[in-house]
């Protein structure tokens, strides 16, 4: 029997707190590993407003990263400015303009707010990502694992995402695996398109929910 695939390996320049991967969560020094195992690649950079882009952009695309999360992300203009510095990179790497995907990291309620012009600040979304536990903690509230906290913001992801077109996948970070699961089956009911995992032990699961129609 095959082994669980990964789908995608999120290796964190610009870590906070745990870190959050896809099936595997590593350092950039382990780029070579990652990219070994022919699972696409993802790389977590820091947001403008660190200045730091250019050179988390960088290390990203000369890692051979299909995509970059962009984190904290706030306002339209973090997006802009993180696709002009990709173009930046995409020529120096002689690569296809727009080849290398943009995916912001929604973790706050400003950011949530904003879903909708986020969504249409440029044109090489690939998805959005959602760390609804950092959105729900901005928010104050006491359990952000409850589903009663969970579901309203969810459904607002949903909603925006799907009229935008932009899948969208989820993140409970400082979640158990469980907390994780149950997270992951709600926001799958809504039509997410994955979710951030910390383990090998959670792919298997994680596969079989998403591959299920809904």
């Amino acid at each position: 029997m095959p082994a669980p695939r990964t789908n995608l390996i999120l290796l964190p320049v610009f870590a906070v707190g745990p870190t959050r991967a896809d099936a595997v969560t590593a350092g950039i020094e382990n780029v070579g590993t990652a990219a070994a195992t022919g699972a696409e690649l993802h790389v977590r950079v820091a947001s403008p407003r660190a200045e730091r882009l250019r050179e988390d952009l960088e290390t990203a695309v000369g890692a051979g990263a299909a995509a970059v999360l962009l984190a904290e992300t706030l306002v339209p203009q973090d997006l802009r400015d993180a696709d002009i510095e990709l173009r930046r990179q995409e020529l120096h790497h002689d690569l296809v303009p727009g080849q290398v995907g943009l995916i912001p990291e929604i973790g706050s309620a400003a950011a949530l707010a904003r879903l909708p012009q986020l969504l249409a600040a440029v044109d090489r979304l690939v998805s959005v990502g959602v760390d609804l536990a950092g959105v729900a903690d901005d928010l104050g509230a006491p359990n952000p694992t409850a589903a009663a906290v969970q579901q309203p913001l969810l459904a607002q992801i949903a909603v925006t995402a799907t009229a935008a077109g932009v899948p969208w996948t989820v993140a409970g970070m400082g979640f158990s695996a469980g907390q994780r699961a149950a997270l992951a089956s709600r926001a799958r009911a809504l039509g997410a398109a994955g979710v951030y995992v910390t383990s090998e032990a959670e792919v298997a699961g994680m596969n079989t929910l998403f591959a299920r129609r809904r």
